[in-house]
């Protein structure tokens, strides 16, 4: 589900740009962000590494209107598409609502994208996100370039969801905005869905149902219950976590409901603060392997 801005009553939610190396990821939030409104975006981030870069702004879609009286944004990012990043992939992946799939039309680009498909579905899986159901465009980019795969071959290699597609030249604009404007709109409806069957995306894996207890003994009373259960919500109420069930705000504590969005955020970096440095262990481990080599081979 989207985060939750309880000061601003803002609702944002991820999109990512996937795709192969060079299909024109980059330069497809590039040309949004040119285009958009300075009052509709945010600053344009870059991260760049030493042959792609990971981009990020923050977006505020017009004419969308509102889900449960909160201010719904979107915050765009893309993904470099080397094969030696998959794991800043996967970690950028993490958390989305939605993903454009840009596609490379060269004929012999084919290949790439496909096996970027498959790294996509590696990587949505890896992070608990259901292939089948996460709202997903497809847009064919570049088909300006001579001898471009038509559209239907396209279709048949890539789109095996059949979602919306669409067509692009991005580095004159053309098609751009369409596209964020197909998956922005797909996003909406997806959580606007979700909301309503009890603050649950669609694009979440369902979870395995919790084994039953032991039975337990009869016990002559009743151990008091705690202070936060005694308090029965109203009949009929979800009773979800405060982090991800927004359908029902009205009755809520605001103190509770903050406090239960830092915890949940907290934890969503401390998850990802393990990785890095795991990461980065393993990156120290490789640099000292290879200086050990380097010193033996000028040893020999």
């Amino acid at each position: 589900m989207p985060t939750y801005n309880f000061k601003d009553r803002e609702l944002t939610a991820k999109i990512v740009y996937y795709g192969p190396g060079m299909c024109g990821k980059t330069t497809n939030l590039q040309q949004v962000h040119a285009k958009m409104r300075e009052d509709l975006r945010g600053k344009l981030v870059s991260i760049a590494t030493e042959t792609d870069r990971t981009i990020y702004f923050d977006l505020l879609p017009m004419n969308l209107g509102k889900i449960a009286g909160m201010t719904f944004t979107v915050r765009v990012f893309t993904v470099p598409g080397q094969i030696y990043y998959a794991e800043t992939r996967r970690l950028v992946l993490q958390g989305a609502d939605g993903v454009v799939f840009v596609a490379d039309s060269a004929k012999d680009k084919l290949k790439e994208n496909i096996e970027s498909l498959k790294d996509l579905k590696k990587n949505l899986l890896a992070n608990k996100l259901d292939w089948e159901t996460i709202p997903m465009v497809i847009q064919y980019n570049k088909r300006d370039l001579p001898g471009a795969l038509p559209v239907a071959a396209l279709d048949r290699a890539l789109n095996e969801r059949k979602v919306k597609t669409f067509e692009a030249v991005a580095m004159t604009g053309e098609g751009v905005l369409e596209t964020l404007r197909g998956i922005t709109v797909e996003v909406f409806n997806n959580v606007k869905q979700g909301m309503k069957d009890g603050g649950r995306g669609a694009a979440r894996q369902p979870a395995k149902p919790a084994a039953k207890a032991p039975a337990r003994k009869k016990a002559s009373k009743p151990p008091p219950a705690p202070q936060a259960a005694r308090q029965a919500p109203p009949k009929g109420r979800p009773t979800h976590h405060a982090a991800t069930d927004l359908s029902d705000l009205a009755g809520d504590d605001p103190e509770k409901m903050r406090k239960d969005i830092a915890f949940a955020e907290f934890q969503n970096l401390a998850v990802m603060h393990h990785k890095l440095v795991e990461r980065v262990s393993l990156l120290e481990k490789e640099v000292f392997r290879l200086r050990r080599d380097l010193k033996q081979l000028k040893g020999g």
